[in-house]
């Protein structure tokens, strides 16, 4: 076809279409910018929700309209925040500003200067320094010192003000001024024992109305003693063979206290047999100013003798016991003990082949007893060795308190079914002894006892009474005891075995007597009879408990102490505070009714606990009185 011919169709030719433009491509949007967006979109149509109104419209932030407060509130408003401003103002004044005060720590100056570390009995100097830092006086100081314990002021540069010179009123420091007050005395206490200085200042500066008050502490501590103390003994020792130890005290100063005590530590199965100089009944050795001279090279010198026993029948065949010593100081009106010097020393104990004990009312230790009691005694012997001990003596010995070269023990009504011979002795105005030996004599078998043979003594020796002896005189109130076998061994040498020792406390002879009788209307009336007259008594109490169903009727009027009974523990209680010397006797009625029969029941009331202390002996006395059945006799 040419190109210049005309083209034809046979539909309707329309407008021409506008060309679409091209569509660019989304790109891809990361999961983290996504996330960030919805974050946004979410928090606009928070604010969005907070700030529009109850139609749901935005209000016009630009324009905020303002609502007039009361003048009385917006007046307070101003009062409180002038008023705190001010405050401010004077604090920072207070701390900051120059030539005002600035506390406490800063404006005074307060130390303690001496010996920290001291020695037992010396004479030492402490200085408490004061001074005013500032520009303006402190007005009014007053110095006061809390002194270590066992410190003994001697004097000091100025006077104090109290009787304790514990006080000094330094009055008015001026600005810039110093002082110092010297305190001299001496110390005393335990070996390495810390103490404390401790001063305090109380002022008030010119420019302040508040007292303060600056402290100042400084430590010291015992590291030394003007003695020295040591022991010497055996470093072996058998059962029953005598042991000798020396305590030996040298003086290091010149220095003399008016009193010391040595106290030896024994162990409780040695016996002392002698002491030199003599053991005080306290087992301590006092030493008075007037035993020594002032020269420091002495020496003094205490020996204690005695004998190991078997008290402990579990050791092992060797065992170490240790030796004690402690030097003791007494302080002050109350006699505080300090302890200035200690020593010790071990020593390799052997047990014996042979097996010794002596138990009284079958107690191997320390007891009490009563006037009128009588000491059930046995002595028990055994040969555990592989050789026989021949031509045996048995000796049991009794140290008791005596009057009138008497003694308290009854030794005429001594029961012994080997008839023993008995040899009485004045150990001194106050005690008495008394020995009852044994030989082949009296017990064959003490002429050869065999290995493994056997030997037991029983005897039966009563105390005094009240009523036949004058126990109220009496200054002692010990009863001590110890048994002694010597033998020959098979060499022919003499040995001896030592028992344990036993003590006896002689308390007083309290007893009580249970009553019973039956009332007109079937009712039990009991009383309980107290009677005492050797030592007065303080801390009584009897307790006892009512079985079955019955009702406790206290009497109207108690005669001593006060009487209350348990519903729950159904127990009645008897309490009374003390019993002196001029009252014998105390009693108290009351009243038992039973209201149900039980025929199962055989004990109305139980057995009496009574429980007192002895105020002369110093223990304390438990024993129990009778029960009463349900029926009487």
């Amino acid at each position: 076809m040419p190109e210049n011919e005309d083209i034809f169709s046979a539909h309707e030719i329309g407008p021409e279409k506008p060309k679409r433009k091209a569509v660019p491509r989304k790109k891809a949007v990361s999961p983290e910018k996504k996330l960030e967006k919805d974050k946004k979109i979410k928090m606009e149509k928070e604010l969005e929700a907070i700030y529009e109104d109850s139609n749901g419209k935005i209000p016009n932030m630009r324009v905020i309209q303002k609502r007039k407060h009361h003048p009385i509130v917006k007046g307070i408003f101003y009062l409180l925040f002038f008023g705190a401003l001010l405050a401010a103002t004077a604090w920072a004044g207070f701390f900051y500003l120059p030539g005002k005060n600035t506390g406490a720590n800063q404006q005074l100056s307060l130390d303690i200067k001496g010996p920290v570390e001291i020695t037992v009995g010396a004479t030492t100097t402490y200085v408490i320094r004061y001074e005013n830092k500032e520009n303006v006086a402190l007005k009014g100081a007053v110095l006061t010192i809390n002194y270590p314990d066992g410190f003994a002021y001697l004097e000091s540069n100025i006077k104090p003000n109290n009787s304790g010179a514990t006080e000094w009123r330094l009055g008015d420091i001026k600005p810039h001024e110093s002082g110092e007050v010297k305190i001299t005395g001496q110390n005393y206490g335990a070996l390495n024992q810390e103490k404390s200085w401790r001063a305090l200042v109380n002022y008030t500066p010119e420019n302040f109305q508040t007292e303060l008050q600056k402290i100042v502490t400084l430590a010291t501590k015992i590291t030394d003693s003007p003695f020295d103390i040591s022991i010497s003994g055996p470093d072996k020792a058998a059962i029953g063979d005598d042991a000798e130890y020396t305590f030996t005290i040298t003086k290091k100063t010149a220095w003399q206290p008016n009193a010391l005590y040595l106290r030896p530590g024994l162990p409780a199965n040695f016996y002392i047999t002698s002491s030199s100089p003599v053991i005080g009944k306290d087992g301590l050795w006092r030493i008075k100013a007037a035993a020594t001279s002032t020269t420091s090279s002495d020496e003094m010198v205490f020996v204690a003798i005695g004998k190991f026993t078997d008290q402990n029948s579990t050791i092992e065949e060797t065992t170490s016991t240790k030796i004690l010593a402690e030097l003791q100081l007494p302080y002050g009106l109350d006699n505080r003990i300090f302890n200035i010097g200690s020593a010790e020393i071990n020593t390799e104990l052997t047990k014996s082949s042979q097996t010794f004990s002596l138990a009284i009312n079958g107690v191997m230790g320390d007891s009490s007893s009563r006037p009128g009691d009588t000491l059930n005694i046995t002595l028990y012997v055994k040969n555990s060795g592989k050789d026989s001990l021949k031509n045996a003596n048995l000796k049991l010995a009794f140290e008791a308190p005596a009057l009138k070269k008497q003694s308290a023990l009854n030794w005429a009504g001594i029961e012994d079914k080997l008839d023993g011979t008995i040899l009485g002795e004045q150990v001194s105005d106050a005690i008495r002894r008394g020995t009852i030996t044994w030989t082949a004599k009296e017990l064959l078998a003490l002429a050869e006892l065999k290995p493994n043979q056997e030997i037991t003594v029983d005897i039966r020796l009563p105390i005094r009474t009240t009523e036949s002896f004058d126990m109220s005189s009496l200054t002692e109130f010990n009863i001590k005891s110890i048994a002694e076998l010597v033998y020959k061994d098979k060499t022919g040498a003499e040995k001896s075995l030592s028992s344990n020792p036993v003590a006896i406390t002689l308390n007083s002879d309290l007893a009580l007597e249970v009553r019973d009788s039956v009332a007109d209307d079937g009712g039990r009336e009991i009383q309980w009879v107290l009677s005492n007259s050797f030592h007065p008594l303080k801390n009584i109490e009897l307790t006892a408990t009512v079985f079955g169903d019955a009702e406790f009727i206290a009497p109207a009027e108690t005669p001593a102490g006060t009487v209350t009974f348990d519903q729950d523990l159904k127990q009645i209680s008897w309490k009374i505070a003390e019993m002196p010397e001029s009252v014998d006797v105390l009693a108290l009625p009351f009243t038992v009714k039973v209201k149900t029969v039980n025929s199962t029941q055989n004990t109305l009331i139980s057995k009496v606990k009574v429980k007192a202390d002895d105020t002369v002996s110093g223990k304390t006395m438990e024993f129990m009185g009778d029960e009463i059945p349900m029926k009487t006799e």
